[in-house]
């Protein structure tokens, strides 16, 4: 049945489909926000008080745990909505669906004004992902890196600025620019404007902020303890649940929960070696890249989306924003693929594209809608029931993950003057 509505999209939709397509869905987003997710709003406001605060402490002492930019952008909110705090909830909001709209729209110019999966896929993903993809500002790297991945053929020197800005605000997207270089042609163009715009940005950064101010975000993260809802900490969650007197979970002063308790130092060392585990999976990508004859934009498409998986679930922190990071280069990933690879490879980018909705929703259920009870609220049938809701998005996320990378070694492996292309 689904495979129906998404062919009749492909030979019939338009831009008043994808109109209404996007009306409806962010209508059902404010809905759920309205009705069952408020108190999600939390951190919106925690950038209000952050922004008002840094008129007295100075750049160097606000939002550390953020590169500097982030600062600069989280004022734009503020000088809109006149310094209150409802307005600045209004504007951070209103500006985080102005750029969900913009890509949306970005994907339907690409695809020759027309409705295709890529477009359902993105308005089904914030959908499923639901408000906090406007009660965030994660949603601003996932469209830099999904607009990078479909501008890297026609226009390079963008693709290097954009992933230049994504390095700029969220650190991670500096990994995406080696993927970029698997095309040679392009390698010197997207090299020179990535570095003007993030290294520019970054020296820019330091002038303002100062040297302490520019690598806080790396400060933050290295003292940072196992996150409850990380892959990592799922085994003690898991125990917790059967005995939840041996471990804690609190706020931590990173202003995120952890769970503190036996085994806790143990998974850190873990994490911190798979972290390395998969830095070298990366650069093993990087070096199967530029080894290939012509890896063509799907294969590379696939390394970005490799790159982010990896970073995610080797990490020991995950917060559920993180999962709007692979939404965008998938989406990018789903219009590339027409015209460009064969009908068996269409099935599995279409395939890959199912399981990251599936990762969406079950991510919403994680938070907010079960948060309470993974914290210990509402009794221990709920604490079951949302460790059991995390496990299972973890170990769904791990594969994903997984498989991501063993697609995108294929991939970059296949030969493409040797292949007959078939139409999507």
């Amino acid at each position: 049945m689904l495979g129906r509505i998404q062919d009749w999209f492909d030979r019939r939709g338009n831009g008043w489909t994808v109109l209404g397509g996007w009306i409806l869905t962010r209508i059902l987003i404010l809905l759920i926000f309205a009705l069952f997710e408020r108190f999600v709003i939390g951190d919106v406001y925690y950038y209000h008080r952050k922004i008002v605060a840094m008129f007295d402490v100075g750049l160097p002492q606000t939002l550390n745990e953020y590169p500097t930019p982030v600062a600069w952008i989280l004022t734009i909110p503020y000088v809109l909505g006149a310094g209150t705090q409802t307005g600045y909830a209004i504007a951070f909001i209103a500006g985080m669906m102005a750029l969900d709209a913009a890509f949306t729209f970005l994907l339907w110019r690409h695809n020759g004004r027309t409705h295709d999966r890529s477009i359902n896929f993105w308005l089904l993903f914030v959908l499923f992902v639901g408000p906090l993809s406007y009660l965030r500002f994660d949603i601003l790297p996932a469209v830099l890196a999904g607009a990078a991945v479909l501008y890297a053929r026609r226009t390079p020197w963008l693709t290097g600025v954009l992933t230049g800005l994504g390095a700029a605000i969220k650190l991670w997207p500096a990994l995406l620019w080696l993927a970029f270089l698997a095309h040679r042609p392009t390698r010197r163009t997207v090299t020179v404007a990535f570095l003007a715009s993030g290294v520019g940005l970054a020296l820019v950064s330091l002038v303002f902020g100062g040297w302490s101010r520019l690598v806080s975000p790396l400060t933050w993260q290295s003292g940072r303890g196992l996150q409850i809802e990380s892959i990592w900490a799922t085994p003690l969650m898991i125990a917790r649940a059967g005995d939840p007197r041996q471990w804690t979970v609190d706020m931590s002063p990173f202003q995120a929960y952890e769970i503190f308790g036996p085994g806790v130092s143990v998974l850190l060392v873990l994490s911190n070696v798979a972290t390395l585990l998969g830095l070298a999976a990366i650069i093993a990508l990087y070096v199967r890249g530029f080894r290939a004859k012509a890896p063509d934009a799907v294969a590379v498409g696939l390394v970005v989306l490799s790159i982010v998986g990896i970073m995610i679930v080797t990490n020991k922190t995950l917060s559920p924003q993180y999962l709007l990071w692979l939404g965008g280069p998938m989406a990018a990933l789903l219009l590339l693929k027409r015209n460009q690879v064969t009908e068996p490879e269409q099935r599995t980018i279409r395939r890959l594209a199912g399981q990251l909705l599936v990762l969406a929703l079950l991510t919403q259920l994680v938070f907010p809608l079960l948060y309470n009870g993974l914290l210990g609220g509402g009794g221990r049938p709920m604490l079951v029931l949302a460790t059991a809701v995390t496990a299972l998005r973890n170990l769904a996320l791990l594969a994903f993950a997984v498989e991501l990378v063993i697609q995108a070694w294929r991939f970059l492996g296949v030969d493409r003057a040797s292949v007959s292309v078939e139409s999507a």
